[in-house]
């Protein structure tokens, strides 16, 4: 289960955790992603809910369809979880990928 370029929008996360449990499905089988390529990657509210959902249910990923620029903006969602997160890009690209 995973949502695409989650904008993080207040009250959206208790909500969906609410509704795969009551769909039993397990909350560590859902990931969230968080492109740079949208604006809200850069809103000041996408921190606090990067920490909330945690390292282990996010997801790399771009909406940029050309790949020479694709691989630029994974390098900003690095940059920018692992500021979210305190973590270094290292372990945030460790962690993704095993993801």
């Amino acid at each position: 289960k995973y949502f695409h370029a989650f904008s993080g929008k207040a009250g959206a996360l208790p909500s969906i955790r609410s509704a795969c449990t009551k769909g039993n499905i397990q909350l560590e089988d859902v990931y969230f992603g968080f492109p740079p390529a949208i604006k809200n990657f850069y809103a000041p509210k996408t921190p606090g809910i990067m920490k909330e959902i945690g390292i282990r249910q996010m997801l790399l990923e771009t909406d940029l369809e050309d790949a020479t620029s694709a691989w630029d903006d994974l390098k900003r969602g690095v940059t920018g979880i692992s500021e979210a997160l305190d973590m270094t890009e290292s372990e945030v690209a460790t962690e993704t990928y095993k993801n």
